[in-house]
């Protein structure tokens, strides 16, 4: 038996053209999805909606944050399509059948910054894409994820990779020049009366990199209880936050362990990911989790801007019943912030056959609890020898391997095995 097609599940009650009534669009009864039907070819556009389908598919397939998720591509027939107004453009053609592609519906908020558009520009770029047609319209802002969406990829063009290695400023040069040519006028910022590019440059940082600091994601996440709240400092050609740890001191301590092409490896507690993407670059299958909704959708767009294919998902440990099966899971500064450690460590202890820990001899654990942290769980230990004692007879059935040393702020990186 065929599959039944997304189409004929929605109710789509509102079916409508556009302005230039070409394309007919509506939203589903559920406000969960959005449909586009091609009537009339656009000369003027760059892309059928065939095309416009391939480069949206190409972002989904690359786990791009900052576009929608396209569902379905098909064709509908003529004689089930009715519209509000202007069936008779329909009538008219001589097609019989008209293309779809039907996508997430994204609501359109206040509050997005500039920071957040060229945050997702950015994304896109270094995924490939650049959508060739900014502007307010295509500019979506869901307030409650935090991210600014573009939508509309039927101007979009796909990128060289010179193009995508260009730097910042290099590719907003790139991007006015495009649309010179296709449109005739060399501003890419044109339909944004209240932007300019001088409003471009100061969200640069003076060697060009976007200041994630003037994105709202990064400012919406809670993951430490410090005076600017940014936890990793990441630094790239193309973005740049400064946080209160680096990975220079752990890393030397960590270049030391093995890590098998292809292992498998939890990093609980990822936060922007910095330890994560170590690990890929190490040859490991990464994936970061962490209990902020909001940072491992901001670590998974850094990540794509900085070539790292890493997976990262929304995960509280507390909450978790069972993790997957891994060979080693890492709990960097994060295993005194949980709540209850007795069942946290009998879930990790599950689940792999290796475990890294970074800790000090005297934690004190807290976590976000509305405007507030609140304390979790702590411990004080007189010797590295009673933090050795206390982990082994937590993760059941590991012991010591090794002791890789000691970081910054007298973080302890211990081994333990099976």
């Amino acid at each position: 038996m065929a599959k039944k097609k997304l189409i004929d599940k929605l109710s789509f009650e509102s079916l409508r053209f556009n302005d230039r009534q070409q394309v007919v669009i509506s939203e589903d009864t559920t406000g969960q999805y959005f449909i586009k039907i091609e009537i009339l070819n656009n000369k003027n556009k760059a892309l059928d909606i065939k095309g416009e389908h391939k480069v949206v598919k190409k972002l989904n397939d690359l786990d791009c944050k900052t576009c929608p998720i396209v569902h379905e591509f098909g064709k509908i027939n003529k004689s089930d399509l009715a519209v509000s107004s202007g069936q008779q453009i329909i009538d008219d053609s001589e097609n019989q059948t008209f293309n779809y592609i039907i996508q997430d519906f994204i609501p359109s908020d206040e509050g997005a910054t500039i920071g957040d558009m060229l945050l997702s520009i950015i994304e896109q770029k270094n995924l490939g894409v650049y959508q060739a047609d900014i502007k307010p319209a295509n500019v979506r802002f869901d307030s409650n994820k935090a991210i600014c969406y573009i939508i509309d990829y039927d101007q979009a063009t796909l990128l060289t990779e010179e193009q995508v290695q260009m730097d910042n400023k290099s590719f907003f040069e790139f991007c006015s020049a495009h649309d010179k040519e296709r449109h005739g006028i060399g501003n890419w910022l044109r339909h944004f009366k209240d932007y300019t590019q001088e409003d471009v440059e100061k969200q640069l940082t003076s060697a060009g990199s976007l200041d994630l600091l003037n994105t709202t994601i990064f400012n919406e996440q809670k993951t430490t209880n410090s005076v600017t709240g940014i936890y990793h400092t990441i630094s790239g050609k193309d973005i740049f936050i400064k946080g209160s740890r680096t990975l220079d001191m752990r890393a030397e301590l960590l270049d030391t362990a093995e890590f098998k092409k292809g292992e498998k490896v939890l990093d609980v507690g990822c936060n922007a990911g910095l330890l994560s993407m170590y690990l890929h670059d190490r040859g490991c299958k990464v994936t970061g989790v962490d209990n902020d909704p909001h940072i491992v959708v901001a670590s998974k767009i850094t990540s794509n801007i900085l070539g790292k294919d890493i997976n990262y998902s929304h995960l509280d440990l507390d909450e978790e019943e069972e993790l997957e099966d891994y060979d080693t899971i890492m709990l960097f500064s994060v295993f005194h912030h949980t709540r209850n450690l007795a069942e946290n460590a009998k879930k990790v202890a599950n689940s792999c056959s290796r475990i890294i820990i970074e800790t000090r001899l005297i934690e004190n654990g807290k976590q976000p609890s509305g405007n507030k942290w609140v304390s979790t769980s702590n411990w004080s230990f007189g010797s590295l020898d009673q933090l050795v004692s206390y982990c082994e007879s937590s993760f059941e059935g590991f012991k010591l391997k090794t002791n890789l040393g000691q970081a910054d702020k007298n973080r302890y990186i211990l081994e333990f095995t099976k």
